[in-house]
């Protein structure tokens, strides 16, 4: 894995480098502006931007940094598009280990040992004023920290969870931190309100890529994404301890937020608009009161915005079924192949490629078992033989090959399954001499012989 993986400014260099990054140096505000220009940069397939100048704010923004399938490789430390290295690297490392995928994993990421080392991020005593709290749509419920990883502890184990989740800026200056109830962070909040405790929480700002990718990862329960990406890296990611609370977080990020979550301290967030194309409505979640707030001196800060697709989330949410074939296939051996389209990829919408063994609807209801596929709305499995990143062809081949009587399943509240995996009853295939005669021939045509090579 690279150095810009662990170290979201030499991630910025990369992207320099590269002639991947637009500065943008005129005013812009923070209110519905710098998310409209991102919004239609990253619809154009365009660069990362750094905002020098938003208003009311002095400190640069900077949105749209994973906004293509080559920058959002490189937040894994891999190079171009090409994740390859870094799945070999991992399949090599899980068939060492005996058991299933999960336990696999586990057994690996115990063996990724934390790193202590002093913070780059306690320069200065930072104000929430100089943040990029963003109002992203005309109806949403205030400003927010768009891009934040936010850091729990459970109050027994200690476990650490890392995780995105949205946060709203309040008038008396707390915060109302989103995370649903399903939630690594969620579970933890029930273990301190159990003990009637408060729990520390800090959320960090311009964390390392490779982190925040994993932070939304489905990784299976009691796995620190943290230790995961060190996984993938060869060597633990350094990390710091916080100053006012018992935490550990990044020990290179922009700013460092902490504080306490207090049982039933609770405000009103939202509404929120997201990738569901439609307002997420207003709802109560945890209050967060500050007790320490640092940055860096020279602070650049990240934000994304979050609409319909395709957005910068889209393209980091697609490195997950890349990386995560090798863990399902574990515990799957028939899968084949793994595909989610940016379009319904928060959905959970995945096109999988296997061979079933006769019994489609079985392996769709044991695949939706696992943490990657569980909360899928849409899930489709066809033969091995097909294509499912050819997403034409794989639409192609469900329409005509489903049953809808035999074929759907709508499983209540959660989504459909959609056995194509039988073969077409008599597929259409041309005559094998035609095809060498016409291939031969193609000069004759006047046409290009590439065209006859199938």
């Amino acid at each position: 894995m690279l150095p810009y993986a662990f170290d979201l400014r030499k991630f910025i260099e990369q992207l320099i480098r590269n002639g991947e990054l637009h500065t943008i140096a005129v005013p812009v505000a923070l209110t519905l502006e710098i998310a409209r220009i991102t919004d239609r940069v990253s619809k154009a397939h365009g660069p990362a931007l750094c905002f020098s100048a938003p208003q009311p704010t002095a400190l640069p923004i900077l949105t749209n940094l994973f906004g293509s399938p080559r920058r959002a490789a490189w937040a894994l430390g891999a190079e171009e598009e090409d994740l390859s290295l870094l799945i070999e690297r991992l399949t090599s490392l899980l068939q060492g280990e005996s058991g299933g995928a999960a336990q696999r994993l586990a057994s690996l990421c115990r063996g990724i040992k934390s790193t202590l080392v002093p913070p780059c991020w306690q320069e200065v005593a930072g104000e929430l004023a100089e943040l990029p709290f963003l109002q992203s749509w005309p109806e949403d419920g205030g400003s927010y920290l768009t891009l934040p990883l936010v850091v729990t502890r459970h109050p027994e184990s200690g476990a650490l969870n890392w995780g995105i989740y949205r946060v709203q800026r309040s008038l008396d200056d707390s915060l109302l931190i989103h995370w649903k109830e399903g939630s690594g962070a969620g579970a933890h909040a029930r273990a301190w309100q159990e003990r009637g405790e408060p729990m520390p929480v800090a959320i960090v700002l311009g964390a390392p890529p490779a982190l925040l990718w994993a932070a939304a990862a489905p990784l299976p329960a009691g796995i620190d994404e943290a230790a995961f990406v060190g996984l993938l890296a060869g060597e633990a990611l350094p990390l710091s301890c916080c100053t006012s609370i018992d935490l550990l977080v990044p020990a290179v990020a922009e700013a460092v937020l902490e504080g306490y979550v207090s049982p039933d301290d609770v405000g009103l967030e939202g509404p929120f608009g997201n990738h569901s194309g439609s307002y997420a409505p207003a709802t109560l979640v945890p209050r967060l009161r500050l007790s320490a707030l640092h940055r860096r001196r020279d602070g650049c800060f990240p934000a994304t915005v979050v609409g319909p697709p395709p957005m910068e989330d889209c393209y980091l949410a697609a490195l997950t079924p890349q990386i995560f074939l090798p863990l399902l296939r574990i515990d799957y051996p028939e899968v084949v192949a793994l595909a989610m389209p940016l379009e319904g990829i928060f959905h959970g919408c995945a096109l999988v490629a296997a061979d079933p063994g006769g019994d489609g609807a079985a392996l769709l209801a044991r695949l939706r078992a696992t943490d990657l596929l569980r909360r899928s709305r849409l899930l489709i499995l066809f033969g091995p033989e097909v294509d499912v990143h050819d997403y034409a062809a794989a639409f192609w081949r469900a329409l005509n090959a489903v049953d809808p009587q035999r074929d759907l399943t709508i499983l209540s509240g959660i989504g459909l399954n959609i056995d194509a995996s039988r073969p077409l009853s008599q597929p259409l295939s041309p005559d094998p001499q035609i095809v060498t005669q016409v291939a031969a021939r193609a000069g004759e045509y006047g046409l290009p012989a590439a065209w006859f090579i199938e």
